[in-house]
């Protein structure tokens, strides 16, 4: 079996480690398996050092497709780049992940599988689809991630409060963190933020944010992470989250591995990615910013078992079990349909916050929709690719048909169209 992991940007989050541990895994398990990028990173350099990885342009990985090199296509359901493919896949059977993100252009047409990351994920996807969506938690690896060798790793001083994202990612909600970090600071607390994105107090003008001086706040890569976690964990300190939803929470996991806790509130995806009272606590999304400073506050004033909360998580999330459903899914002979008269009123009424930035990213989708086939279609028919280029092009009319509407899809088109009337050039 020959399986392909695509994306369209290898990033910087959790997206990128959760496809590079399963191709990891699959390839354990002898499993041929590569990488597919049309964008690099600063990450891309775990992925090249496999040997199985390429950043490649779309036609070059339809002539890929089109050979039979791959049985299988693996792909995040709300890629800007997944529909493009899912055309190009020919006689490779497609699985697509929702991992963080509403996505309804998926059927058993142009999908032979569907999984999301936690059940809040599933269910909330599943009203867009014919097919079933099935749950494969998130997993982290086991041997990256460990506890403190000692409790004085991280130095003197009182115990760390950190936050660990985007803190300008709306779904973060990292207004809630300055709030509720403020209050724990009042008590002795110190803060660390690791910010991929190097944000600044001066980007939340108008937020309600409440402003104080972080020991640190500054991007932390990839790679120093776990010392990052083992560093909160050895000051006896947690590992605050405040998100509005999450598709998974990776932080979770990985903090907790590391043998940091974990605060996060009861709301989609960080219900199923903190083990409540084992890797850390889960507080009612409702709660004031007072009241979860004063929960907190109590539970930084106990000793904390490193261990305990490190030996849960590698317990519970496990790469192992992740490889092993894809691998069982990739072996399946027939589809899943979902059976409709099992659902019932599954949502939490913590979740509506979250589902309002889901509802608003979906509401977005079209707009790359369009633009992506486009592009596509320009490059595919620039490579001698004609049919493949007006099918792409036909999928795009149909998921947004308003889209000649605008001075740039026009200009796109013409470009696209310029290439379809060239003498092919094809390899």
């Amino acid at each position: 079996m020959r399986v392909l992991l695509f994306r369209m940007l290898c990033d910087t989050g959790g997206v990128s480690s959760s496809m590079l541990l399963l191709g990891q895994g699959l390839a354990r398990r002898g499993i041929d398996c590569e990488y597919w990028f049309c964008q690099p990173s600063s990450r891309l350099p775990e992925f090249t050092a496999t040997g199985r990885a390429t950043v490649g342009s779309l036609p070059a990985l339809a002539a890929r497709l089109e050979r039979g090199d791959f049985d299988i296509v693996q792909m995040t359901a709300s890629d800007p780049a997944a529909l493009v493919v899912s055309r190009l896949a020919g006689r490779a059977r497609v699985i697509v992940t929702a991992r963080g993100a509403l996505s309804d252009v998926w059927h058993r047409d142009n999908c032979f599988a569907y999984t999301a990351i936690s059940r809040g994920m599933a269910e909330l996807n599943q009203p867009f689809t014919e097919l079933e969506i099935e749950v494969v938690h998130n997993a982290i690896d086991v041997e990256a991630w460990a506890p403190p060798a000692a409790q004085d790793a991280a130095g003197g001083g009182g115990p760390i409060v950190a936050f660990v994202g985007r803190t300008t990612a709306a779904e973060k909600d990292f207004p809630r963190f300055t709030r509720i970090a403020r209050r724990l600071i009042d008590r002795g607390a110190r803060v660390w933020i690791a910010d991929p994105h190097a944000g600044r107090w001066e980007q939340f003008d108008g937020l309600p944010v409440e402003r104080f001086a972080a020991e640190r706040w500054e991007p932390v890569a990839h790679e120093s992470i776990a010392d990052f976690y083992r560093a909160v964990a050895a000051s006896n300190g947690v590992v605050l989250m405040t998100s509005r939803s999450e598709g998974f929470g990776n932080v979770a996991p990985e903090a907790a591995a590391c043998g940091a806790r974990v605060a996060a509130p009861d709301v989609m995806g960080l219900r199923e990615a903190v083990i409540d009272g084992e890797t850390g606590m889960l507080y009612p999304a409702a709660a004031s910013d007072d009241e979860v400073a004063d929960r907190i506050a109590g539970w930084l004033a106990s000793p904390h078992d490193m261990a305990r909360c490190a030996d849960a998580a590698r317990r519970e999330f496990s790469a192992d079990t992740m490889v092993e459903r894809y691998a069982a899914i990739y072996d399946r002979a027939a589809q899943r349909l979902h059976d409709g008269a099992a659902d019932g009123a599954r949502t939490h009424d913590s979740d509506a916050s979250g589902m309002a930035l889901l509802m608003e990213h979906l509401g977005r989708q079209p707009g790359w929709r369009a633009t992506v086939p486009r592009q596509a279609a320009a490059e595919l028919a620039r490579a001698g690719r004609r049919r493949e280029a007006l099918q792409v092009l036909a999928d795009g009319f149909r998921a947004v048909p308003t889209q000649l509407l605008s001075a740039t899809a026009l200009r796109q088109l013409a470009l696209a169209g310029a290439g379809l009337v060239r003498p092919a050039r094809r390899a």
